[in-house]
């Protein structure tokens, strides 16, 4: 038995069938993750995708993004979705970066004992990236409400920033961000393709 389905429609359970291709699962719900016809067969569920490629973002994938906020130690990001040559990607939701919780280092405030007593020392997260950047990330988790993103590796970060002292573009320079017009620096977690679109073009073909 077929019918016709779009992305993030559901065509089943897990208590009904097993999850097929071009398929995903949130909580027992089976969702086709394409535009195609969902094929129902020796108790198993798949859709077979229709024309152009047309998939739902999911875990392990790296996006692109832009920075909307950031909220004590939690970076939120707008995902867009990707569209090259015959295939698209879709975001059906946000994604959020979850900051590292302090840990023991020299700088910080301690928590007991007097001057030069370290034991208890925090040091403040450095934020990889700030509002109004665009980003290539990782997805590490396909949450229901959102994407949970990671910057870990030479290719995630920062790839495009304007300055926020005079809102030109940002350079990358050895390791920091420094803008083209009034030469204010900025520290970023910043990727190997940086101002690269044609690279970055190539990790989604």
């Amino acid at each position: 038995m077929e019918n016709f389905v779009m992305p993030g429609e559901k065509v089943a359970t897990e208590e009904e069938f097993v999850a097929g291709s071009n398929t995903f699962v949130e909580e027992g719900v089976i969702y086709s993750s394409v535009i195609g016809n969902a094929v129902k067969e020796n108790g198993a569920v798949s859709v077979s995708a229709a024309g152009r490629e047309i998939k739902i973002i999911d875990k392990n994938m790296l996006v692109l993004g832009t920075v909307t906020d950031d909220v004590k130690s939690v970076i939120f990001v707008k995902i867009g979705d990707i569209n090259i040559d015959r295939k698209d990607y879709l975001a059906l939701k946000d994604g959020k970066i979850i900051m590292d919780r302090p840990r023991p280092g020299r700088f910080g405030g301690s928590r007991e004992g007097g001057r030069g007593d370290n034991r208890f020392h925090s040091e403040r997260p450095v934020k990889p990236c700030a509002v109004g950047d665009t980003i290539l990330a990782r997805v590490l988790y396909n949450d229901k409400d959102s994407y949970t993103l990671s910057l870990n590796g030479n290719e995630t970060g920062v790839i495009y920033a304007k300055c926020d002292e005079c809102g030109s573009d940002m350079l990358s320079e050895n390791n920091s961000l420094v803008c083209s017009e009034c030469g204010h620096r900025e520290q970023r977690k910043i990727s190997s393709l940086y101002n690269k679109p044609e690279d970055i073009k190539k990790l989604f073909v």
